[in-house]
């Protein structure tokens, strides 16, 4: 019994450690597109997109263009087809629907095509999305906001037994850990939970975040309540983790009917006229309106009064009721900058008072606003846009995710959600740059059906419109926008795609006795005999055709893997341009390690080394070569064109992708 309860232990002891490699291997970029606003659409294109019906239709689905202005609109005429394209820049076409070819040269058309993408939307399981994005976004996303499952009673998550909680700690311990290395070193993390998991979840972030300052905030998001068994709760909370390096966090707008106002005149210690004479000047009012404001003072001028009428306007001084000389809060230079803030107001005694509005204030941990409604500004939003009660329960308020984005978050800075849901962050952060003409990027990762139902139409809605009412756009005001979808491999991919050669014939003839057969079965027998399923070099000589068998749709279908993205995020690379040219597919960038970067993919059956070289050296890089790390796919000889000094190195692609893709890789 013992015997044999060794050999079992041994065969499972392998069977977990090969799922926990396929678990972990990073997974391949299985579909990659852009959605591009028109106006970054070069007018060249625009003959093959008149021509494309299938974008059209989709127009017609999310943007309803067929209720444009009737001049405009004329189905069947490309005449009026062109009219439209140059007149709605904000229609958001998506590069799915064209060929290769096409989205090649398009994306060719940009200089530096990461920095002007907005938006990264990935559809995956989120550990296996947040893996792969580490070498590329370590260290860099300034917020995380994310609103998991509750695993509340009405919508919990099946877990086992007793082990509910457990288990619902465990799922979200090992995505905050995960999702923590790419929190920049003065970076916030925000975890959205109800009263059913909050205490236990509390302490957690508390743990996992120990350097950080973690704080409980209060939201009220249901003014009703939802009855419970002692109590109607009416709130939910966010678990703010706060770095002691963000010394200060962006104040909040307070709605203008709810602005409190104080005297614009100084008061107190170093409040005097002649602690700061730039100060002291007459703001003139007319009609009880600020109309302008005068010059600085000359030092031999003292007004004989805070108030002194000339003609009919009244010229008034920062002059206390005791007549003292005292100065403005804003200096003549800085004050019309807050113009909008100011308000006059005639006291008791009848004079003029100039008083500044606080319109924003410090957080508090008691959030109330009618703003924080999840029925009127989450569910309500979702409906208006055309979706559904029934295509995303529980959907997220949209001024609560921007309030707490916009408190962590300065204008040109990246939040990432890795629980997208509806994608809430992703409107929000649209949102947060149209108040304020910001550039604020996002990342979302959702595995639901609904990110290509919801998730993903929902953010090109947003782009198109900024309102909304019964599926159509009640204006057609949009954003200029791009934004990167992607498609990864899952987990239940890779297990579908294994397939074990035997090496049975092969032991037998090299003599290998019994007790080695078996010892090779019980703990060698999965990893070896199905590696070469996985992916090996052989793969790469031609790298635009390696396919593999993927679930859409609940079918399985043969589909082209992009091994070009994949590597580009294997190896962090910060997309400046991508073409395809001569039978090449050239990318360059720069890596998160600060190193310019050339990658050079080819079929190496129709483009051999001579070829290369070639290609090389009419690029002009054999001669100054600005890249410092080359990677090509397939042997070559570009090593041998290095002069003396240069910096330039070439790896082969794929050495370095295997070993990033099963972590064994140089990082």
């Amino acid at each position: 019994l013992r015997t044999i309860a060794g050999k079992i232990i041994t065969f499972l002891a392998q069977l977990e450690d090969f799922q926990k490699k396929l678990w972990l291997k990073k997974k391949f970029v299985v579909e990659t597109n852009y959605c591009i606003t028109l106006d970054r659409v070069p007018d060249s294109y625009h003959s093959e997109i008149i021509d494309n019906e299938a974008q059209w239709a989709e127009w017609e689905k999310l943007f309803t263009i067929s209720k444009l202005p009737k001049d405009l609109f004329n189905a069947g005429a490309a005449g009026d087809r062109a009219t439209i394209l140059k007149q709605q820049p904000h229609l958001v076409l998506d590069t799915k629907f064209f060929s290769e070819d096409f989205k090649q040269r398009l994306l060719s058309e940009f200089e530096d095509l990461d920095a002007e993408t907005d938006g990264l939307l990935i559809n995956s399981e989120n550990f296996q999305a947040l893996e792969l994005l580490q070498e590329r976004y370590r260290e860099e996303v300034k917020c995380i906001y994310i609103d998991p499952p509750y695993n509340s009673p009405s919508s919990e998550i099946v877990y086992k037994n007793s082990f509910k909680h457990s288990s619902f700690l465990s799922f979200l311990e090992n995505r905050l850990k995960t999702g923590k290395k790419l929190l920049a070193t003065d970076a916030a993390n925000i975890v959205a939970i109800d009263e059913n998991e909050q205490n236990n979840l509390f302490h957690l972030v508390n743990y996992m975040f120990e350097e950080y300052k973690t704080v409980l905030i209060a939201v009220e998001h249901n003014k009703r309540g939802i009855q419970g068994a002692h109590f109607s709760y009416s709130s939910e909370f966010a678990i703010f983790s706060i770095p002691n390096t963000l010394k200060k966090l962006n104040r909040v707008e307070i709605d203008k009917s709810e602005w409190e106002y104080s005297n614009l005149r100084n008061w107190g210690g170093e409040s005097e006229r002649h602690t700061a004479k730039n100060c002291f000047y007459p703001i003139i009012v007319k009609d009880e309106k600020i109309i302008e404001f005068g010059e600085v003072c000359p030092d031999d001028y003292h007004p004989t009064s805070s108030n002194e009428k000339i003609d009919d306007k009244i010229f008034v001084y920062p002059i206390d009721n005791k007549g003292i000389e005292r100065k403005w809060r804003y200096a003549l230079n800085s004050v019309e900058q807050i113009r909008n803030k100011l308000a006059v107001e005639v006291d008791k005694s009848g004079k003029i008072q100039i008083k500044l509005a606080k319109t924003d204030k410090q957080q508090k941990t008691m959030w109330y606003s009618s703003r924080y409604n999840a029925g009127d500004y989450g569910t309500k939003i979702l409906t208006a846009m055309g979706f559904s009660n029934n295509s995303f329960s529980f959907p997220k308020a949209v001024p609560l995710v921007e309030d707490s984005i916009h408190i962590t978050l300065n204008k040109k800075e990246t939040a990432l959600d890795y629980f997208a849901g509806s994608g809430t962050t992703g409107h929000a952060v649209i949102n947060l740059n149209r108040e304020d003409n910001g550039s604020r990027k996002y990342i979302l990762v959702e595995m639901g059906e609904y990110f290509n139902t919801v998730t993903k139409p929902r953010i090109q809605k947003v782009i198109y419109s900024d309102s909304w009412k019964d599926g159509e756009p009640v204006s057609r005001k949009g954003s200029s926008h791009i934004f990167k979808y992607l498609r990864l491999e899952s987990y239940e991919d890779v297990l579908n795609n294994l397939r074990a050669v035997s090496k049975k014939a092969e032991m037998q003839k090299l003599g290998f006795d019994e007790d080695f057969r078996e010892e090779y079965v019980l703990g060698y027998m999965l990893d070896t005999e199905t590696k070469d399923s996985l992916l090996t070099s052989a793969d790469f000589k031609n790298p635009f055709a390696y396919r593999l068998d993927i679930i859409e749709n609940n079918e399985t279908k043969s589909t082209v893997i992009d091994l070009v993205e994949t590597f580009n995020y294997l190896i962090g690379l910060k997309v400046k341009t991508t073409r395809s040219t001569e039978g090449f597919r050239v990318v360059t960038g720069v890596q998160r390690t600060g190193e310019p970067t050339l990658v050079i993919w080819r079929n190496t059956e129709e483009k051999d080394d001579a070829a290369l070289t070639a290609f090389f050296r009419a690029q002009g890089w054999a001669e100054d070569c600005p890249y410092t790390h080359i990677y090509v796919n397939g042997d070559c000889t570009l090593q041998r064109l290095k002069k003396e000094g240069d910096k330039m190195r070439v790896y082969l692609t794929e050495e370095m992708f295997l070993g990033r893709m099963f972590g064994t890789g140089e990082m």
